[in-house]
């Protein structure tokens, strides 16, 4: 079956340089602009010659017309449907990612909570490959993510489902590049969706290169102690753990759109189920060893050093939770904040405290303390 596109706010989407790039990367020939309102490209085929007009200004009343044709056309020469020839269209302004289950899961059936599962995972790993471009080389990104990021990962957009299986498309829009200067260009500054995609190609490979030196015998820890400064973070190990246990492995790929080519190789990565276990791990490691800066920590305190007021030096154990599990959290308090901590612990009131957590052993310590605070009372 092949659908026919005749909505004209879809033909519009196609701007005159997403057309441009397309041609230009399938050999077409701009032979002129006649008189500044339509760009003239041709192709050879034989001794036929073809011919595309695309208007330069979307809201002429032919626009959406010759674009359509435009579609018609690529579509018979390149004996494609004229579905995919529109998406290829749309997705030279776009870093194309695509995610494939591997091993045969779409003949196995794909329920709607296998999708939405898919879905949430295919976000979680681009959000930690934008807040790994916000933020380089953390291990772990916790709490909220900024509002460029979250506005962001609200701009990529998956295309429609084919009915073949749960294959995933996704498009992230990227400025048209217009021949800046080679000191202003992307080398210096991309806009922030490039360096989101570029975060995740980076992160993608070292991912790749990780899983096959634990899988090789190299220990898990050293492995993993440089694999944040590439990008791969708690975050971005959960997310493709996640994909490859859902999908029974999984391959994702990346390409630059069209209108702004980067200086990058890319290629496909896939990730076997069994390597689903050497990213949790890995998570679990970088979360461990990573420390929690800034944090707010509000919970009870249930232990004191000493019993007696006045042998009372600040040192406390509260209790907290930290990566949604509770924790023991030692932490001396400031001697100004004396009387308020013993009262807090002996009448059962809930404090908060920010500061700097960090794993020394198998305890966890509270550095930088301040900003303490009597919360509730508990009981």
């Amino acid at each position: 079956m092949d659908v026919q596109i005749r909505d004209a706010a879809a033909l519009r989407r196609v701007s005159p340089d997403r057309m441009r790039a397309y041609l230009q990367s399938h050999d077409w020939v701009q032979e002129d602009v006649w008189r500044d309102r339509i760009m003239v490209w041709s192709a050879t085929r034989g001794e036929q010659v073809d011919e595309i007009l695309i208007p330069l200004r979307e809201q002429s009343d032919a626009y959406a017309v010759r674009i359509s044709e435009a579609v018609v056309l690529l579509s018979e020469i390149e004996e494609r449907s004229q579905l995919d020839i529109y998406y290829d269209l749309i997705g030279a302004g776009a870093d194309v990612i695509r995610l494939r289950p591997l091993n045969g899961v779409g003949q196995s059936g794909w329920t709607l909570g296998d999708s939405v599962e898919f879905l949430t995972r295919a976000r979680d790993l681009v959000a930690a490959a934008a807040r790994a471009a916000e933020h380089p080389g953390q291990a772990v990104y916790r709490g909220r993510a900024s509002g460029q990021v979250t506005d962001y990962v609200r701009s990529v957009r998956p295309l429609p489902g084919y009915e073949a299986g749960p294959e995933l498309t996704l498009h992230s829009e990227v400025p048209t590049g217009y021949g800046v200067q080679e000191d202003l260009g992307d080398a210096f500054r991309a806009p922030f969706p490039r360096q989101a995609t570029i975060a995740l190609n980076n992160g993608l490979r070292e991912a790749d290169l990780t899983a096959a030196a634990v899988i090789s015998g190299k220990d898990i820890a050293n492995v993993f102690e440089e694999a944040p400064s590439q990008g791969v973070s708690a975050n971005f190990c959960d997310a493709i753990a996640d994909l490859a246990r859902r999908g029974h492995g999984i391959g994702v790929s990346l390409s630059w759109a069209s209108v702004r080519p980067a200086d990058a190789h890319h290629g496909e990565f896939q990730f076997a189920e069994s390597a689903a276990d050497v990213f949790t791990q890995g998570a679990q490691l970088l979360r461990q060893n990573s420390p929690f800066t800034d944090a707010h920590v509000v919970g009870e305190i249930v232990g004191l050093d000493r019993q007696r007021r006045e042998e009372f030096d600040g040192h406390s154990v509260v209790i907290c939770e930290l990566d949604d599990r509770p924790v023991a959290l030692q932490v001396r308090f400031q001697n100004e904040d004396h009387d308020e901590v013993w009262r807090a612990f002996r009448d059962g009131i809930q404090i908060s405290i920010d500061g700097d957590i960090h794993r020394e052993g198998r305890r966890y310590t509270l550095r930088n303390p301040h900003n303490f605070a009597v919360a509730s009372r508990i009981h």
